[in-house]
């Protein structure tokens, strides 16, 4: 079947990526409740947004993506998280294991996400695997955590420390090898339910786990090594920093739907307190209006460092660790300030706001989860300190 015949069925109407992302939003909005209620993206909305092309946003059209720069696949996320956090979070990890699946020999590429509707991958690159050298590959056992989108991925991963039978096998530097192992198909390892959780809980970001699995060689690649393979501004910026923009971008697009839900509501609620609707009262414009200037002041900075940091990429000249630091602090102060806008609004909305019945206690929690991944939390801001005093920075992320 045709993928472009696929995508005009879709959205008819939409020629660029943000209006295809724009014109799936009505019918991922309206599956919301259910995302959250399965813990995961319903099939065919999966299917949906693949025949998109979204999950491929950024690849270039030769290998059937849309072709997108990083500014324009970020304000992709955005407004697929703007109609569903979760759906949001998952896109923007099926993005980022597509960029990366360039580290794979074409065969091996092609074999593991080209073969696949979907064609992704969901796991970890925290090293909590053991991967033990024998003849074409290693034996791989290891746990890890948060591996989103593993519902619907056709397959999975995990980073692995590597051993030549006991001894760690050292680079010339001292440290350990870490290698990220590729699962597939994914019925070799194990789906752990662990996804009980406030936020973002369509994710279905659960364990997964393998014993003992045998890995060829040409499924692994060296996640010190990261960029030894691919070509192209896109995977010239670290894979970290890409990924964490990507979730940043979730932070914002649920912050953005929340204002959008309250200004709905302001039209027509009349507090108990009060004889006047929610939007006559000052108060009230005055809070919309700080949490206008707190979330686009975020976003603002976000997208200035992105830019040039892409500038840079696209130049090929190498990237500083000042401006990875730039953007360190500054995906970290979006996903910050757009929590902090999401909550500000909530409050805003009173009592309308702690029912499920209402969109916005789902936008809280979801606010508040993006704030926890690890390169979104507020000790982040330390780090990046750090290297403007002139000290070393005491981020692994770095």
């Amino acid at each position: 079947m045709g993928a472009d015949s696929m995508i005009t069925d879709t959205v008819p109407a939409a020629t660029t990526p943000l209006a295809i992302a724009q014109a799936l939003g009505p019918r991922i909005r309206e599956r919301a409740a259910e995302i959250e209620a399965a813990r995961q993206l319903p099939p065919e909305l999966v299917l949906e947004i693949a025949n998109a092309r979204l999950f491929r946003v950024a690849l270039p059209e030769a290998e059937g993506g849309l072709g997108a720069d990083i500014l324009t696949t970020l304000h992709v996320i955005e407004e697929v998280a703007r109609a569903d956090g979760s759906t949001g979070w998952c896109l923007a990890m099926g993005i980022n294991t597509l960029r990366q699946s360039a580290q794979f020999a074409p065969e091996v590429r092609r074999e593991i996400f080209f073969s696949d509707p979907v064609g992704i991958s969901a796991g970890s690159a925290n090293p909590r695997g053991r991967a033990v050298a024998v003849p074409g590959g290693y034996k791989v056992t290891g746990h890890w955590f948060f591996a989103s989108g593993c519902m619907h991925s056709s397959a999975l991963h995990g980073a692995c420390k590597v051993f030549d039978g006991d001894q760690p096998r050292l680079r010339p530097n001292g440290d350990q090898e870490v290698r990220i192992a590729y699962f597939y198909p994914k019925s070799v390892a194990r789906i752990v339910d662990t996804w009980n959780v406030s936020g973002l809980r369509g994710t279905g970001s659960h364990d997964v786990e393998v014993e003992d699995l045998f890995v060829p060689e040409e499924r692994t690649f060296s996640a010190l090594d990261l960029r030894a393979r691919v070509t192209g501004p896109m995977n010239r910026m670290h894979g970290f920093d890409l990924a964490g923009c990507g979730f940043c971008c979730v932070g914002l697009g649920v912050a953005r739907a929340t204002i959008d839900a309250f200004v709905e509501l302001a039209q027509v609620k009349v507090p108990r307190s009060s004889s006047e609707l929610l939007r006559d009262r000052a108060l009230v414009q005055a809070k919309v209006g700080e949490a206008e200037a707190i979330l686009r002041s975020g976003r603002a900075l976000l997208f200035d460092v992105v830019g040039e940091m892409w500038q840079t990429a696209v130049a090929a000249r190498p990237i500083s660790e000042r401006q990875r630091a730039d953007l360190r602090l500054a995906m970290t102060h979006a996903a910050q300030s757009a929590a902090t806008a999401t909550h500000m609004i909530c409050a805003t909305a009173g009592t309308t706001s702690i029912f499920t019945s209402s969109p916005l206690e789902r936008y809280a929690r979801d606010a508040e989860v993006v704030t926890r991944h690890n390169q979104l939390q507020f000790v982040n801001y330390e780090a990046v300190g750090r290297t403007v005093l002139g000290l070393e920075s005491n981020s692994p992320l770095f």
